[in-house]
């Protein structure tokens, strides 16, 4: 047994040690509920005429014959759920520190997105190609901006150095007089 082997070892059960597992278990339990949203069978009865039925015409009372299929459900509630468990503990697995707010900011969004997704593959798609998109203009702007902002830094520091060095200037000027008159007036 766990309890057992953990005993011999000495290794002591912490919360942190508990909390990291908890995660993984969270997980799971998400994409668990994901497959068995996916797996309720749902009967559809679907109408179809036979070989001989289509070969009477005249006769108008001619009855399709009904047949029952069975299907499963593209989407449920206990697959948003899931969906919803697992996104929320991928965002808040980003994280070192996960806060209640953290927990409540990030949880928002993915039920919004989970009901928007719906387990659909090109929804999927469409919302990594965005990112994609989002993440190739990042890498584009950001060295652009950050050379301008560079540049606006550089002239901004050119221009308070000026101001320091007149500064020092009439300071020297300023103390050079004050050494004169002292000068001056010990003279005499």
């Amino acid at each position: 047994s766990l309890k057992a082997s953990l005993v011999q070892a000495k290794a002591p059960v912490n919360f942190s040690s508990m909390k990291e597992a908890f995660s993984p278990m969270v997980i799971a339990f998400g994409i668990f509920c994901m497959y068995r949203g996916r797996r309720f069978v749902v009967d559809a009865i679907t109408a179809t005429e036979t070989e001989a039925n289509k070969s009477v015409v005249e006769d108008s009372t001619a009855a399709a014959e009904t047949q029952l299929e069975q299907t499963y459900l593209d989407w449920s509630w206990t697959f948003w759920l899931g969906e919803t468990i697992v996104m929320t503990s991928f965002v808040l697995n980003s994280f070192e520190k996960r806060p209640n707010l953290l927990l409540a900011l990030a949880s928002v969004p993915s039920l919004l997105l989970s009901l928007w997704l719906r387990g659909r593959f090109w929804r999927y798609a469409t919302l990594l190609g965005f990112e994609g998109v989002i993440a190739l203009l990042v890498v584009l702007a950001f060295p652009v901006m950050e050379m301008i902002l560079e540049s606006i830094v550089e002239e901004k520091m050119r221009k308070v150095g000026e101001k320091i060095r007149a500064h020092d200037a009439r300071m020297k000027e300023i103390f050079r007089r004050k050494n004169e008159r002292q000068k001056g007036g010990s003279d005499s």
